[in-house]
């Protein structure tokens, strides 16, 4: 069984991305249950929601404590996820981050720009980029469910042309996100202080 605990705030979509991609699972011939818990109700409230997918009927109906897969809605939402705790059976866990930097965690790290993604498809509202389609796509990828069924979930959801940006947002995440290994920010970091030295 996978599991999924997203971490955002109060009006990104949280519960809208764990339903959509519950859908998409279902559509792929997948069991998939949501959970979302919303504590304190109001805008910018840290929320969160988990996901859970199997081959088989889920009989578990409590938060998910230890997933084997955690998304950031924003970087400075780790805390949150450390507290809650993840990782299934003392594996590693696997982190789907919206943003550019590698995190300080213990982890397999995925960055995707959802915020750039959301702006260069028109999913902005109020001023404000709207990074739940994009996490979508970046996190359908990243558990290895098909672009088709999350496309089928989303055009459910918003019917018509109101879907395109959309659709046109999940598929760009969807082939965006990108594994990052530690080693890779080590080497990034050795050569910025190697070039310091050398004014």
């Amino acid at each position: 069984m996978l599991e999924l605990r997203i971490h955002g705030r109060g009006g990104q979509g949280v519960v809208t991305l764990a339903e959509l991609l519950a859908k998409g699972a279902v559509k792929a011939g997948k069991e998939a249950q949501t959970l979302p818990f919303f504590g304190v109700e109001r805008r910018g409230a840290a929320v969160k929601a988990c996901v859970r997918i199997a081959e088989e009927p889920i009989l578990l109906r409590s938060m998910s404590y230890q997933p084997g897969y955690i998304a950031l809605m924003q970087e400075n939402l780790l805390p949150y996820a450390k507290l809650e705790g993840f990782g299934q059976d003392g594996t590693e866990p696997v982190f789907i981050i919206n943003g550019k930097e590698l995190l300080d965690v213990a982890a397999e790290q995925w960055l995707v720009d959802a915020e750039k993604i959301a702006r260069d498809q028109g999913l902005v509202f109020g001023g404000e980029a709207y990074i739940n389609v994009p996490m979508l796509g970046a996190v359908a990828r990243v558990m290895g469910l098909s672009l088709e069924y999350v496309e089928a979930a989303i055009r459910e959801q918003w019917p018509g042309k109101k879907a395109e940006p959309n659709l046109a947002a999940a598929k760009a995440a969807y082939e965006k996100v990108e594994k990052v290994e530690m080693a890779e920010k080590a080497e990034t970091v050795e050569k910025a202080e190697k070039g310091c030295g050398e004014e």
